[in-house]
């Protein structure tokens, strides 16, 4: 998009993408920080790291709202921040469409959660703008927010007044401008596009009867099983308190508000297709709802605030380590090594003054995926080097090859003299190739 101006179709290798068909607006917020910052990692990953950051802010205003606590509105804020659901694969720093999602989602039902405690309209139409920009990110997955926000409206007899109300159409109208307004220009300019995003980013993917995706198939409570062994660390071992408020407080609607959403969001999304980050719009959710009934349980304890902070530290201590080793210490696994050599490669000044325009990637026949195609991109706008890929039935004498897998090194060897000019992590190596051995 940055290379040819198409800010409709998004492209790849100049032809148009078919297979990832959400709407382009992380792209587009992407394509702002890389006209900013540069063409490098954190460009891409800027929008997601900002509205991560815009996620905590909203949950810290949320439980601070309903507990007049900055010590249980800073718990809630960071058992979001220490989820790995939030911070790991996919969401939190990650260049992909979930952090931007989970910031409108919160977005969304915060804005719900202030129409229905002060019946202003003008929270009807920040409702309205979050499932718009939500739909630009990520197709209807913000949708799935809706049904338990009506439940709740619906038990606290608020729907039919809410129904009744003028300013909800004009603002549904209003949202729905942009959203219809970019597939009818996208199925213009790129006809059968609806026809795919019909078949798989809505209903046949969501019951797993795409032509194109086939997902695991994982059985009914899987999302909460993940929620449990891994994406919320030891927080879900708060669940007793959570159960412990109706007993303790009669009426709370702000915790019966986070239970009744996030509850209908974890169903409705177990009824649909298995994928490893999608419980990730929910996770703000129970971060509040944990922090509120913590809060609740505290205050029939104690009737003073002077242990709140000392409490919420206390909690947060192991589940901050944790994401912060994983933060400032990631690592990769072994079987990346082959496939991520080529990028490290191409991010090393030491390595890179070895490559000439002449250079080729010769990558393995069965695992040769292309991460290293935003640094090969890189290395044409600004230093005008062409990296081409070839395969092993067009090498030929004089050729300079740079491979990442030993495999393909291997096979080299078999028909060619092999020299290696420069290697480095595992089996990256960049070599010459001499004369033909068969």
């Amino acid at each position: 998009m940055l290379q040819n101006g198409d800010y409709i179709i998004r492209s790849y290798e100049n032809k148009p993408e078919i297979w990832n068909l959400k709407p382009p607006l992380l792209t587009w917020l992407q394509v702002i920080a890389m006209r900013i910052v540069g063409l490098n990692e954190i460009a891409i990953r800027l929008p997601s790291i900002l509205a991560s950051m815009g996620s905590l802010f909203i949950l810290f205003l949320w439980t601070f709202r309903l507990t007049k606590s900055y010590a249980f509105a800073f718990l809630g804020a960071g058992i979001l921040a220490t989820s790995a659901g939030f911070y790991g694969e996919h969401v939190g720093r990650f260049g992909d469409h979930d952090a931007l999602l989970v910031f409108f989602s919160t977005a969304l039902t915060y804005s719900c959660y202030l129409h229905y405690l002060t019946h202003k309209s003008r929270y009807l139409y920040w409702s309205a703008l979050a499932v718009c920009l939500g739909i630009l990110t990520k197709s209807i997955a913000i949708l799935i927010m809706l049904p338990g926000i009506a439940l709740f409206f619906a038990t606290q007899k608020r729907a039919i007044q809410t129904l009744a109300n003028n300013h909800l159409y004009f603002a549904i109208t209003l949202g729905l401008v942009p959203v219809i307004s970019y597939y009818g220009v996208r199925e213009y300019l790129q006809p059968g596009f609806l026809r795919f995003v019909w078949n798989d980013e809505l209903f046949p993917r969501y019951f797993n009867s795409s032509e194109n995706f086939d997902y695991p198939s994982e059985n009914f409570w899987y999302y909460f099983k993940l929620l449990w062994n891994k994406h919320m660390a030891i927080w879900p071992l708060l669940l007793p308190l959570v159960l412990s408020v109706p007993f303790l407080k009669r009426k709370n609607e702000g915790w019966l508000y986070l239970l009744i959403t996030s509850v209908s969001y974890l169903l409705i999304l177990s009824k649909g297709t298995k994928n490893y980050w999608y419980d990730a719009s929910v996770i703000p959710l129970l971060s509040a709802l944990i922090a509120v009934s913590v809060h609740v349980v505290y205050s029939r304890l104690f009737k003073t605030k002077t242990y709140a902070l000392v409490l919420a530290f206390g909690l947060l201590c192991l589940p901050f380590a944790q994401a912060h080793n994983y933060a400032l210490y990631p690592s990769e696994k072994y079987y990346e090594w082959e496939t991520n050599g080529i990028s490290h490669f191409l991010t090393d000044e030491n390595h890179l003054q070895n490559l000439t325009a002449n250079t080729q990637l010769l990558l393995d026949t069965t695992y040769g995926y292309e991460p290293h195609l935003f640094y090969v991109k890189k290395l044409r706008i600004e230093k005008l080097l062409p990296l081409e890929r070839t395969i092993i039935q067009h090498v030929k004498t004089s050729d300079t090859l740079l491979i990442g897998h030993e495999s393909t090194l291997n096979t080299l060897k078999l028909g060619y003299e092999i020299t290696v000019l420069d290697s480095s992590y595992s089996h990256t190596k960049l070599v010459a190739v001499g004369k033909s051995l068969l």
